[in-house]
């Protein structure tokens, strides 16, 4: 997809390259599917312009960020909604079957993570068909040239938002604008003649990663999760944890989804779903047993993996893995999330945890180059029974 300036550099350093690689078998790096946290920088006229009027907010709150959360509270950001809750428009040309696959994946997410509001994902095409993509983006405040150029959508990201700072009160949007033709052979797909089933696990996959990012979002409020200016979210949970929930999910999953019905695992094993062989692999990396241009052999977790700009995006996956193994799934899904906005997430981190985030690269790394890396994992690392078995996504509020 075409990005702006800030989504390029972002897609070049997580979503594209050796790291992101599709194949059918697992590499040693943690694949983030279609794209990744686009920061929004709010700026600063923007602010200074809301100030007065937030301080007179008939909300109850008194200073600005406050208010700015009292917001996304009363619309119900943060909260798991009745019945489903997620949006889905696309170009006039885009078969019915999409729009279906959609609900039928987010409906089965939905009874895992909860149906979260204001998650709208529009599919285009060309300028001549995708009006009502258009006209459902003018609604939420996207602030781009609604114009498609070269098949792409100007400023098009997954995941992105809008509403968050383009209006007062805020309107704020999760946003994924994905083209038709992406969904059809996504990344190379289309150069391995990919079958239908190994595509559209792939798709799958990505809507699982990206309607998590959804779920951290309700967490953060007006904090620009992904920004470290603004909130201080490494990248390796915002991403990693997106990548191995994914990861458990389709594999616990599969044989549920329509489109996988009379299939085999084989068939549509793709990402990091063959759970013990993403694991394997991710420990030959570590360990400088990779092939010869996996560029995360030896690579080792440090500080530069908390941004953006500067991890390489390797084992981010089997990371979130481990220190679940640690504590639990709970606490890197739920626990972790609920306290950052209040804490910080070095805060909320050390807080469930018991350690510093620090003393986690220390130990991540020294596990990860102990024992053969042919060895499977130890009892526990991943969950022996479905999520909602493992972990109560609504855990602090119910629907």
């Amino acid at each position: 997809m075409k990005k702006t300036s800030l989504f390029l550099f972002l897609l070049l350093i997580t979503c594209s390259g050796a790291q992101d690689e599709i194949v059918d078998s697992q590499d040693s790096s943690d694949n983030i599917v279609e794209d990744t946290i686009v920061a929004e920088v709010t700026p600063t006229d923007a602010i200074e312009d809301n100030e007065s009027e937030n301080t007179n907010s008939s909300d109850g709150c008194s200073e600005k960020t406050e208010v700015h959360k009292c917001h996304y509270i009363e619309v119900e950001f943060d909260k798991p909604q009745q019945g489903f809750s997620q949006e889905i428009v696309v170009a006039t040309d885009v078969p019915q079957t999409v729009v279906d696959e959609f609900y039928e994946i987010h409906t089965m997410l939905n009874d895992v993570i909860g149906a979260y509001n204001r998650y709208v994902t529009v599919v285009t095409t060309s300028n001549e068909f995708s009006q009502p993509v258009f006209d459902k983006l003018k609604e939420i405040h996207w602030d781009q040239e609604l114009t498609i150029i070269d098949g792409y959508l100007v400023g098009a990201g997954c995941l992105t938002g809008s509403g968050d700072w383009q209006v007062f009160p805020p309107d704020p949007y999760a946003l994924c604008i994905m083209d038709y033709d992406f969904i059809e052979y996504p990344h190379n797909t289309a150069e391995w003649d990919a079958s239908l089933a190994k595509r559209r696990a792939i798709i799958y996959h990505g809507w699982a990663h990206e309607y998590f990012h959804r779920y951290q979002r309700a967490f953060h409020y007006e904090l620009n999760m992904g920004n470290l200016d603004t909130v201080d979210t490494h990248v390796w949970w915002i991403e990693g944890a997106a990548i191995v929930f994914p990861n458990i999910w389709l594999n616990q999953s599969w044989q549920n989804i329509d489109l996988f019905q009379g299939l085999s695992f084989d068939d549509v094993n793709v990402e990091g779903i063959n759970l013990d062989e993403w694991y394997k692999n991710s420990r030959k990396a570590a360990q400088g047993q990779s092939h010869a241009d996996d560029r995360c052999n030896n690579y080792m977790f440090s500080k530069l993996d908390i941004s953006y700009d500067t991890s390489g995006f390797c084992f981010i996956g089997i990371a979130n893995a481990y220190l679940a193994y640690l504590t639990s799934y709970e606490v890197v899904w739920v626990d972790i999330p609920k306290d950052i906005y209040e804490l910080s997430f070095e805060g909320s981190f050390e807080k469930h945890t018991s350690m510093t985030t620090d003393e986690f690269f220390e130990k991540f790394n020294s596990f990860m180059r102990q024992g053969d890396p042919n060895d499977p994992p130890p009892d526990g690392f991943f969950p022996d029974k479905p999520i909602s078995e493992v972990v109560n996504f609504f855990k602090y509020g119910d629907v």
